[in-house]
C-alpha cells in the first residue's frame, strides 16, 4: 500500500470517526432535551392537578354562638358516703333486747341492740368514786395557787414601788422624809416641777376664732419683772366663756422658755401675732403655770432607806429619788412560791391517779359499749342477725347502717382530663333504668397516683351525691363532668383561623368588601371571601372564641380540597404550593418520595396554611 493510499485511509477513519462522535453527541441532546420536555410536563401536570385553581374546591364552615366546655362522661356504682357495721360483742352473753328492723331509719347514738353486762357495773361505781374524791382534792389545791397567784401578784407590784422615780425631767422640791423613816403607802416625800417651760392660758373672742392656730406666735408681758416673752400657742379650746361685757371667749395656751427668773403664778398678758400682722389680745388674761408638776408620794410601805436627791436638784425622768426597803416582801413572795410548788405537786399526784383509774374504766367502757350498740350515724337499718334471748354466733355481723343521704360513686378520669378536675366541681348524675332521676353531685375527692390499666392511665377520684334517701346502695348511675370554659360568645372552627403579619384574621364570604377588610397577597384570599382581623381569645381542640371583628351564623373559609378527577372521588388534599403563605412556606424539591411523586413539607404554620390550619385532614 502506498503511503498516500495510507494517508487516505487513515483520513477516512479519522472522519468516520467524527461522525460517530457527533451522532452520539446529537442522541444525548435530544435525549436530554425530551427528558427536560417530560420533567416540565410532569412539573406543569404536578401543577395542574395540586396547585390549578380551577382544580380546587374552597371549604367552608360557619360561626356559631355558645361556650367552649366539654363533658367527661362515665358510669359507677352508688355506695353510701357513710355507713356503719358491728360485729356482736360476744358469743357468749344473750341479746337482752333488740329495738330496730331491717328498714327502719335510726339517728346517731340510738340504741341498736344491748347484750347482758352486768358484771361490769360494780366496777365501774368503785372507779368513779375514787375519781370523784380526787378530783374533789384538786379543787383545793387549784384554789391553793389561784389565792398564791394573787398575792404574789400583788407583792411584785408592790416592791415595784420600792425604787421611787421621776415620772419627767424637773426640779425637786419640798423634800418631806428623812432616811430611816417608816413610810406608809401614800406618805408625802417630796413635789416633781417642770420649769424649764411655761404655760400661760388666756382668752380669746370668737371673733378671732379663724385667725388663731396652733403654731402662732405669741409675745408675753410678764408686769412684775417688766419684760415680753416670745411664746407659741399649743392648745386650743373652743369651750365658751363670757365677759362681764358679754363677749364670748375661747381658751389659748400658750408655752415659753423659761429663762430662770419666771415662777408660777405670775400674771402674764399675751397677745398674738395674725397673718395680717395684726396682734390680737385676750379678752381675759391669766396667770404661769409649771408645765408640769407631780406631787412625789409612797406607793409602800416599809423604812426609806435612802434619799438620793437633794431640794431644789435638777433630774432626768426614770432617775432614782428615793429608796425603800423590801426585805419583808421577798420573804413573803418566797412563801407563796413554795405554797404553789407543793400545791402543784400534789395535783400532778392526783392526776396520775386519775388517770389510771380512768384508763381501768375506759377499758370497761369500751366493753360496755360493745354490750350496748348504737348507732354511730344517721341512716337505714340494711340489716339485723340477733334475736332476743339468743346467743349471737361468733363473728357475725350484727346490725348495717347505711345513710343514704348521701351517695358516693368512684370515677376513673383519663389521664389527659384530670388537669381540669378540681375539688368541689359540680357532676351532674343520671340514674339508670326507666326514671331517669338526676342529680347534682360534686367532687369531694382526686387521687393524684394514676393507675395504669392497658396502657392507658388513670386517677380515680370521688364524687360525693346529696341523694336525700332517692338513691340506694348498689345503684347505677351516669355522670358528667363539664370542664372548660363556659362562657358564652361567637365561635368560630380554629382551622378557620388564619394568621397575618399583624395577628389573626377570618376569610369571610361577603357579596361586598366588609368594612376594615385586610389587603393580602393576591391568591391568598380565596374569590368571593374578606380577610377580616378578629380578636381571639379562649380556644379549645376545635373551636376558638371570638371576642370582637365578625358575628355568628357568618360563612368562613377554612381549606381547599382537590376537586375529583372525571369518574373518580375527591379527595381532600391541604393547600401546598411553590410559594409563601402567611403562617407557612412550601420547602424541598422534586425527589420523588418512592412513588413518583414529588414529595412536600408544610412551613412553620403547619402544611403551609395561615395559623397552621391546612394539610391533610
Amino acid at each position: 500500500m502506498s503511503l498516500l493510499t495510507s494517508r487516505a485511509k487513515t483520513g477516512t477513519e479519522k472522519a468516520e470517526t467524527k461522525l460517530k462522535k457527533k451522532g452520539k453527541l446529537f442522541r444525548r441532546v435530544v435525549t436530554l432535551t425530551l427528558a427536560g420536555g417530560i420533567l416540565c410536563g410532569a412539573g406543569f401536570g404536578v401543577k395542574a392537578l395540586f396547585f390549578t385553581e380551577e382544580e380546587r374546591l374552597a371549604l367552608t364552615g360557619m360561626t356559631s354562638y355558645g361556650s367552649l366546655s366539654t363533658t367527661i362522661e362515665g358510669t359507677g356504682v352508688t355506695m353510701p358516703a357513710d355507713s356503719f357495721s358491728v360485729t356482736a360483742a360476744s358469743s357468749e352473753g344473750k341479746i337482752t333486747g333488740v329495738y330496730v328492723t331491717a328498714g327502719e331509719t335510726v339517728t346517731a347514738g340510738q340504741l341498736l341492740y344491748t347484750q347482758d353486762d352486768s358484771e361490769l357495773d360494780d366496777q365501774l361505781d368503785e372507779y368513779q368514786k375514787q375519781i370523784d374524791d380526787l378530783y374533789d382534792q384538786i379543787g383545793n389545791y387549784n384554789d391553793q395557787i389561784d389565792n398564791y397567784t394573787e398575792q404574789i401578784g400583788d407583792l411584785k407590784e408592790t416592791m415595784a414601788q420600792l425604787t421611787v422615780t421621776a415620772p419627767f425631767s424637773g426640779r425637786v422640791t419640798g423634800i418631806q422624809a428623812d432616811e430611816g423613816d417608816q413610810l406608809q403607802k401614800g406618805t408625802g416625800l417630796a413635789t416633781l416641777v417642770d420649769d424649764s417651760q411655761m404655760t400661760l392660758t388666756e382668752y380669746f373672742s370668737y371673733a378671732w376664732e379663724d385667725q388663731v392656730y396652733m403654731g402662732m406666735t405669741a409675745g408675753v408681758s410678764i408686769p412684775s419683772l417688766m419684760n415680753t416673752y416670745s411664746g407659741t400657742v399649743t392648745g386650743i379650746k373652743k369651750v365658751e366663756r363670757l365677759t362681764t361685757e358679754g363677749t364670748r371667749c375661747f381658751a389659748v395656751t400658750i408655752t415659753l422658755d423659761n429663762p430662770g427668773a419666771l415662777t408660777e403664778g405670775m400674771t402674764g398678758a399675751a397677745w398674738l401675732l395674725a397673718n395680717s400682722g395684726e396682734k390680737l389680745y385676750p379678752a381675759v388674761e391669766g396667770s404661769l403655770e409649771y408645765k408640769n408638776s407631780k406631787a412625789i408620794t409612797a406607793q409602800a410601805a416599809g423604812e426609806l432607806l435612802t434619799v438620793h436627791v437633794d431640794d431644789y436638784e435638777t433630774v432626768t425622768a426614770g432617775q432614782t429619788l428615793f429608796t425603800i426597803d423590801g426585805s419583808d416582801y421577798a420573804d413573803q413572795v418566797e412563801s407563796a412560791e413554795k405554797g404553789i410548788d407543793n400545791a402543784r405537786k400534789n395535783i400532778s399526784t392526783a392526776q396520775d391517779r386519775i388517770a389510771s383509774y380512768a384508763q381501768r374504766m375506759a377499758e370497761v367502757e369500751e366493753k360496755r359499749s360493745d354490750y350496748n350498740v348504737t348507732s354511730d350515724i344517721d341512716g337505714k337499718v340494711i340489716m339485723v342477725n340477733v334475736r332476743e334471748g339468743e346467743k349471737p354466733r361468733s363473728g357475725m355481723t350484727a346490725v348495717s347502717v347505711y345513710n343514704l343521704d348521701s351517695m358516693e360513686i368512684t370515677a376513673n378520669i383519663d389521664e389527659l382530663d384530670i388537669g381540669s378536675i378540681q375539688m368541689g366541681m359540680e357532676v351532674r348524675i343520671v340514674k339508670s333504668g326507666t326514671d331517669g332521676a338526676s342529680f347534682t353531685g360534686h367532687v369531694s375527692e382526686i387521687s393524684y397516683e394514676a393507675t395504669n390499666s392497658n396502657g392507658v392511665a388513670y386517677f380515680p377520684i370521688t364524687i360525693t351525691i346529696p341523694a336525700n334517701g332517692a338513691l340506694s346502695a348498689g345503684v347505677n348511675v351516669s355522670y358528667y363532668i363539664s370542664q372548660g370554659d363556659a362562657e358564652e360568645g361567637v365561635l368560630a372552627p380554629l382551622e378557620a383561623l388564619k394568621s397575618y403579619d399583624g395577628g389573626t384574621c377570618l376569610y369571610v364570604k361577603a357579596e361586598e368588601r366588609p368594612d376594615g377588610a385586610l389587603t393580602l397577597e393576591e391568591g391568598v384570599v380565596p374569590d368571593g371571601f374578606y380577610a377580616v382581623p378578629v380578636e381571639v381569645g379562649s380556644t379549645n381542640s376545635q373551636y376558638a372564641r371570638i371576642l370582637s371583628g365578625v358575628e355568628r351564623d357568618v360563612e368562613v373559609f377554612t381549606r381547599y380540597r382537590q376537586k375529583a378527577p372525571s369518574g373518580g372521588d375527591a379527595t381532600s388534599r391541604g393547600e401546598e404550593e411553590e410559594f409563601s403563605f402567611p403562617g407557612g412556606e412550601f420547602s424541598g424539591g422534586f425527589p420523588s418520595g418512592g412513588n413518583g411523586m414529588p414529595s412536600f413539607s408544610g412551613g412553620g404554620g403547619g402544611g403551609g396554611f395561615p395559623g397552621g390550619m391546612g394539610g391533610r385532614p
